[in-house]
């Protein structure tokens, strides 16, 4: 070799040459995978997990029944928290037109009158009128019709129910007169449910899953004349 002249270096052998193309070829691949991962929204990823996970479990039977708890049984007076509303039944009562309600009894069927004290339990303001909350309450076996709910304090339309405050409520019903009677015993049913709190499409705080959570077994008392609308 002249002086000068460099030296050219060896070629790489054919095995560490195929290893490097290798190498570099799965850098590649990561470097994608994890991009496209990226762009990849997290709740799709973890519903992909929930339902790889659900499918893995019906391969091995399936999910074991959870036994739902059956509803309390309670008296006049008693207190139940279901919907995270702290519910007391005070009375029942039957009679005719009640004076401020929207309950106009047709002929053959009466008012049914429940006073009750609820607080809400939630730490922002509720909507009375909801299924989870006072329009779920009725009474077993009866059919109700119409729905009034007023504070018995004024008289006032109960639209809300804020939170940590006492409120004696009056809900009103019309129902057919050879159902309920002075005398009898009815049970009333108050409703329980699951909170949620909206993520994706649904936004803020929800209930659902509304069920029983207690009957209330309250004689009814014949309505006050004095409450009753004058004819």
């Amino acid at each position: 070799m002249l002086v000068g002249e460099e030296q050219e270096a060896d070629p790489a052998p054919p095995a560490v040459a195929e290893a490097a193309t290798r190498a570099a070829s799965e850098a590649r691949m990561t470097a994608w995978a994890r991009k496209m991962t990226d762009r990849v929204p997290t709740g799709w990823l973890i519903s992909g997990t929930g339902a790889v996970l659900l499918a893995s479990t019906a391969a091995f039977g399936g999910l074991a029944d959870v036994p739902k708890p059956k509803p309390a049984e309670l008296r006049a007076g008693e207190h139940f928290v279901g919907s995270e509303l702290d519910m007391s039944v005070v009375s029942a009562a039957i009679g005719g037109e009640v004076r401020g309600t929207s309950i106009y009894p047709a002929a053959g069927q009466r008012t049914l009158v429940v006073v009750l004290d609820v607080t809400n339990e939630f730490d922002k303001p509720r909507l009375a009128a909801t299924k989870d909350a006072l329009r779920g309450i009725g009474v077993e076996d009866v059919a109700l019709e119409g729905f009034d709910a007023s504070r018995v304090v004024d008289g006032s339309n109960t639209t809300f129910l804020q939170p940590d405050v006492p409120a004696r409520v009056r809900l009103a019903w019309a129902v057919d007169a050879d159902v309920v009677s002075v005398g009898d015993e009815i049970r009333i049913v108050l409703p329980d449910s699951t909170h949620y709190v909206g993520e994706l499409f649904t936004r803020g705080d929800y209930w659902s899953d509304v069920r029983t959570g207690a009957f209330v077994t309250v004689q009814v008392d014949a309505l006050p004349a004095e409450q009753e609308a004058t004819p």
